[in-house]
C-alpha cells in the first residue's frame, strides 16, 4: 500500500497536478424530526477529497443505526449533536457536526394529576407548552378558561374531571396526553347540637366529620385540637369548629352555641390532673369568682392540712411550697363567706 501511495504521488508530481482533492468531512445539515421518527445523517457525500477508502466514526452513538458508516439513521429521543470523524487512506482526519432537533411537540404535556377543594381552581398543562407552530385543543373544555391554551385554568366545581389534550403541528402526527383534576369533597364538619348549661358548669362539645380539628373562640376552651373539647363560658357563647379532610388540604366549618343560664351556686369539680399538659392542670370551681372572700382548706387522708388560701381563684396546681402532692384523695372545706353555706367533700389528684 505504501509503495502504491508513493507511486501515485510521484506520478502526480511529475505531471504537475494535485494527486488528491481537498479533503473534507460533512455531517450534513441540521435537521428537525418528529417524535419517534428517524432521519439519515451525514453529507452527500460525507467524505470528499483525500484518498479513499475512508473510515467513519460517529459520536455519540445514541440513537444511531450504526456508528461506522457514512450515512447512519438517527432516531434520538432528545435534541442531540452528532460529530463525524473521517479518516482517509493517508491517515488524514477531518470532523464535522450536525444537530438533530426533536420537534417541540414531543415536549407537550397535559401536566401532572392534581387535587383541589370544591369550587377551587388549578392550572393544568405546562407553561413550557408555548411553542410556535403548535395548536392545542382540550376536551372537555367547558370547565376551562381557555380550551386552546397550552396551560389553561381548570375550575371543575364539584366533580372531578379528566382532560384530554391534543396537540398538532405541521409534518408530525398529533400528540395526546391526559390529566385528572380530582375534587376533594368538603368534609361534613358537625360541631354538635346547641346546649344549655348553668353558669359555672363545664360543657363538653363533640365535633365530628373531619380528620383533624381546631376549635375557635378561646381562651376558655380545653382540648382545643381534639374532636371533643371542654368549655366554661360565663355568658352565652358561640364556638366555631374547623376540620379538615384526611389529606389535610380541604377544610369544613360548623358552629355550636352554648347558652348559659344565670346561676350563683358554685360548681365544684372533684378531680384535676396537674401534669402540665395545659388541660385541667388546676382545681376548677365554677362561679368561685363571685365569692372573692372565700376561705379554702385542703387536708390529706390523715387529717393534715396541706393547702390553705383566701380568695381562691382556680389557680391551685396540687403543689405545696413548690412540692407536688402525691396522687390520691384529699378532703376540702370551702367557706364562701358570711351568710353562705359551707361546702365539704373529697378531691382527687391524678398524675
Amino acid at each position: 500500500m505504501l509503495i502504491k501511495r508513493c507511486l501515485v504521488f510521484l506520478v502526480c508530481i511529475s505531471a504537475g497536478i494535485s494527486c488528491f482533492g481537498q479533503f473534507n468531512a460533512s455531517a450534513g445539515n441540521d435537521k428537525v424530526i418528529c417524535p419517534g421518527f428517524g432521519v439519515v445523517v451525514g453529507g452527500s457525500p460525507t467524505a470528499s477529497g483525500g484518498l479513499a477508502p475512508y473510515t467513519y466514526s460517529w459520536q455519540p452513538t445514541t440513537g444511531l443505526s450504526a456508528s461506522n458508516t457514512a450515512n447512519p439513521t438517527a432516531t434520538p429521543t432528545a435534541d442531540i449533536s452528532y460529530t463525524v470523524t473521517v479518516t482517509d487512506d493517508t491517515g488524514a482526519v477531518r470532523t464535522d457536526v450536525a444537530i438533530v432537533y426533536i420537534n417541540p411537540i414531543t415536549y407537550v404535556t397535559a401536566g401532572r394529576d392534581t387535587s383541589i377543594c370544591v369550587n377551587s381552581s388549578a392550572s393544568i398543562g405546562s407553561g413550557a407548552n408555548n411553542y410556535p407552530g403548535i395548536t392545542y385543543s382540550w376536551s372537555p373544555g367547558s370547565t376551562l378558561d381557555d380550551s386552546t391554551s397550552g396551560a389553561p385554568v381548570s375550575s371543575p366545581g364539584l366533580s372531578s374531571v379528566t382532560y384530554t389534550l391534543t396537540a398538532t403541528t405541521a409534518g408530525c402526527p398529533p400528540k395526546t396526553d391526559r390529566v385528572t383534576v380530582t375534587v376533594i369533597p368538603t368534609p361534613p364538619i358537625n360541631a354538635g347540637p346547641d346546649t344549655t348549661i348553668q353558669e359555672g358548669a363545664v360543657a363538653i362539645l363533640h365535633g365530628s366529620g373531619g380528620a383533624a380539628y381546631a376549635w375557635g373562640n378561646t381562651p376558655e376552651i380545653m382540648y382545643i385540637y381534639s374532636a371533643s373539647c371542654d368549655v366554661e363560658p360565663v355568658v352565652t357563647t358561640t364556638y366555631y369548629l374547623y376540620g379538615t379532610d384526611p389529606t389535610g388540604k380541604c377544610p369544613g366549618y360548623d358552629d355550636v352555641t352554648v347558652f348559659v343560664e344565670a346561676n350563683d351556686e358554685v360548681v365544684i369539680y372533684n378531680t384535676f390532673t396537674p401534669n402540665n399538659d395545659g388541660n385541667n392542670d388546676t382545681w376548677y370551681i365554677g362561679n368561685i369568682y363571685k365569692y372573692p372572700d372565700n376561705q379554702l382548706e385542703v387536708y390529706n387522708r390523715y387529717g393534715k392540712l396541706v393547702y390553705k388560701t383566701s380568695g381562691y381563684a382556680n389557680t391551685w396546681d396540687g403543689r405545696v411550697s413548690g412540692e407536688e402532692l402525691p396522687a390520691g384523695t384529699y378532703f376540702y372545706d370551702l367557706d364562701l363567706g358570711p351568710g353562705t353555706t359551707k361546702h365539704h367533700g373529697t378531691l382527687t389528684i391524678l398524675r
